[in-house]
């Protein structure tokens, strides 16, 4: 996190320079003076432009070094080509906070990604924390302060926003809804999201953080978790990530690897750390209104109101679907409703009020069911369904403005409002006129909205995650894995798994069928036989593995038809004997691995094990390390948790064993940086014992 006085002065500075502003003025001259005079900012301005001047009734200072004080902040608005120079002025100047508006540098080319290096060396020399480049800057509504250079449409709202395009600056009042304060990192160069969301959640101005993110610096990842957790316990943040890719799975070497791509690593920690993802921009506005209006919600139980039994229907299929429980109102509350129901009419939640509206009148019944939801125990939030398909002047059906009044009564029941119909604009702006209603545009949206409250304020804001480290004797790293690079023998990955505890099926090393032999009955039939190659990972790809093997003369022609087929599969690869072990039948099929990413380092991941990993891609990630109970809870999100918990006569497997081989195996890749990928399957799962068949390690 930024200190913060200098968080202050880059989001509210008492003086800020404008270094290379044009002296352009009107309708798209794209000056950031003007638009600071606009907003009606109140610090000290300093134009600087070679060319000097006066603009906008301004001294235009010829250079950056005749400025009378050192300002706050400096925003430099020059093309790239200039922004070096400029830069060192400000590091002469004694600026220690800088802006860089210009693009084109890691987004550009070959010579703009040498500059920007240039400008990171620079920066580092002279202690200047910068932001950018490629950045419109920040917008501080709070402090009439922005650094764009374009005067874009800027409501205020209480939301707070990160991001790394200047789409979401100048969209945030569509994306977001509007801008309390705003932060656009650009290229990231120096500060990002970690340097500033702490400040974001503790601004008692905001309500909602809305974070934008295409990527994390290299190896910055558990300061983001740190700083996203701490984030959390205070304030809603919701995350919309893009540049979703699985190109870092394609060359990966083991199973763990190829399961475990970028995107999914980013989902696996924004989950640890109580971040709320979206999948789309319409989402993260859903959410950033529901979460600025309404204080909380007391639980998950929705009464639902509508005109139409089929809305009403539809309400339950999208609370069910994201979570929520459809409430059962009190005896009380059913026995006053019911007297306004002809005797045909079914008078329920969900609840359609048109046939009583047919005697009562609409706003009538509206009003009386409503507030009957309301004052209900048993009811936690409304969902209403509503017309919007009367033109105004004749809309009989209209009943916003009661909606709005009952709705204000009772503020800490959130009351949503969807409607059908093409009216539907007029009734958004009449039912959010006040702040205590909302409208979505569908049930859908309606619902996923209230189960993000329910989430945050339930299941998210007051969790305990992360940070401890797993209970055990730190062994370090295994002096087996000194000197050595690419994939480890078999040998050695059994060694390492040794040194940690970890249990392995009986197993020896031959060189020669002699040797197999002798192995095969020191261990006893049946044996499994695996090829030993360091040029081969996946030995059933090659046919390298025969199972089973349950006498001499199976043996022997298991030990030649290995060879023949691993010779002409992968005829290049370097054969050093095979590995003989115990066959073990039974079980469940289990993966244990770990892929060290370069923004967060290893990466756990279990599930589903065996040939068919990839394809039943039946996976939980994990960045270490855990709690027990979040290990608990990553086991628990895979399919193959309910058969080891015991299922069609299966036994279930000892739990607690499993959370400590986890935990024991989290260890491990922490302790051992020079892992680059390793995992563990099959692990086989029986009823009291956990037992790894193969082990693949991949060395940086």
């Amino acid at each position: 996190m930024l200190p913060d006085n200098v968080y202050k002065k880059l989001t509210a500075p008492e003086s800020i320079a404008l270094v290379g502003v044009t002296r352009r003025t009107g309708r798209g001259s794209n000056s950031p003076l003007e638009v600071l005079l606009k907003r009606g900012y109140q610090g000290r301005i300093y134009p600087v432009n070679p060319k000097g001047g006066e603009v906008l009734g301004r001294k235009i200072y010829t250079s950056l070094l005749d400025v009378p004080e050192v300002p706050d902040l400096a925003a430099i608005c020059a093309p790239r080509d200039a922004v070096i120079e400029l830069f060192n002025h400000c590091a002469a100047k004694g600026i220690k906070l800088v802006i860089i508006i210009a693009q084109g540098f890691f987004d550009g080319d070959e010579e703009g990604i040498l500059m920007q290096y240039e400008l990171l060396d620079l920066a580092a020399k002279n202690g200047i924390r910068v932001l950018g480049p490629n950045t419109l800057g920040i917008v501080n509504n709070y402090h009439n302060f922005c650094t764009s250079f374009i005067d874009f449409i800027n409501p205020v709202k209480p939301v707070g926003i990160t991001c790394q395009t200047g789409t979401f600056f100048v969209g945030a009042s569509q994306l977001c809804t509007g801008i309390g304060v705003l932060v656009d990192s650009g290229n990231t160069t120096d500060i990002s999201v970690t340097d500033v969301l702490g400040h974001l959640a503790r601004d008692p101005r905001l309500k909602v953080i809305n974070s934008h993110i295409e990527s994390l610096p290299k190896g910055d990842g558990k300061r983001f978790m740190e700083a996203a957790r701490d984030a959390t316990k205070l304030k809603p943040v919701i995350v919309y990530k893009t540049g979703a890719s699985p190109a870092g799975s394609l060359v990966a070497g083991s199973h763990t690897g190829r399961l475990a791509g970028e995107d999914r690593v980013f989902d696996a920690a924004f989950k640890q750390s109580g971040l709320m993802r979206v999948a789309d921009i319409e989402e993260m506005g859903d959410l950033s209104k529901a979460f600025y209006t309404f204080d909380g919600i007391g639980g998950k139980r929705i009464g639902i109101i509508s005109i139409s039994g089929g809305a009403g229907v539809m309400a339950v299929d999208a609370c069910i679907r994201y979570g929520l429980e459809i409430a059962t109102p009190t005896e009380a509350t059913m026995e006053q409703l019911g007297k306004l129901f002809p005797k045909w009419a079914s008078c329920q939640n969900p609840m359609d009020i048109w046939p009583a509206s047919m005697f009562h009148g609409y706003q009538n019944c509206c009003r009386l069911t409503l507030e009957a939801f309301l004052r209900d125990p048993q009811i936690d939030a409304v969902i209403y369904m509503t017309g919007s398909f009367l033109s105004t002047e004749d809309d009989f059906l209209d009943a916003s403005a009661d909606i709005r009044e009952i709705a204000g009564k009772y503020p800490h029941k959130p009351v949503v409002v969807s409607s059908c119909g093409n009216n539907y604009r007029y009734y958004e702006e009449e039912l959010e006129r006040e702040g205590t209603v909302l409208y979505y545009f569908t049930l859908e949206r309606a619902a996923r909205a209230l189960a993000a409250l329910y989430n945050y304020h339930h299941l998210i804001k007051n969790k305990k995650r992360g940070g401890a480290e797993p209970a055990g004797q730190i062994i370090g790293p295994a002096g087996s894995l000194e000197g050595k690079t690419g994939n480890l023998s078999q040998t050695d990955a059994f060694g390492l798994l040794k040194a940690y505890g970890i249990p392995v099926a009986r197993w020896g090393q031959a060189k020669s069928i002699d040797e197999a032999l002798t192995l095969a009955d020191e261990i006893g039939y049946p044996v499994t036989m695996k090829i030993v190659s360091p040029d081969i990972v996946h030995k059933s790809d090659v046919g390298g593995i025969k199972l089973d093997i349950r006498s001499k003369q199976q043996l022997e022609e298991a030990y030649q038809a290995i060879h023949t087929e691993v010779k002409l599969k992968q005829p290049a690869a370097q054969l050093e004997g095979v590995i003989i072990q115990e066959h073990l039948s039974g079980g469940i099929e289990l993966l244990l691995g770990s892929k060290k990413d370069p923004v967060f380092g290893p990466v756990l991941a279990f599930g589903a094990g065996g040939i068919y990993a990839e394809v039943m891609d039946d996976i939980s990630l994990r960045i270490p390390p855990l709690s027990s109970g979040e290990t608990l809870e990553m086991i628990g999100e895979t399919r193959i948790s309910k058969i080891l918990e015991g299922a069609r006569g299966v036994k279930a497997v000892d739990k607690e064993q499993l959370v400590d081989l986890l935990n024991t195996f989290s260890r491990l890749a922490l302790e051992n940086p020079a892992i680059q990928e390793i995992d563990l399957n099959p692990l086989l799962a029986f009823t009291d014992r956990l037992v790894a068949l193969d082990a693949r390690v991949i060395l940086a």
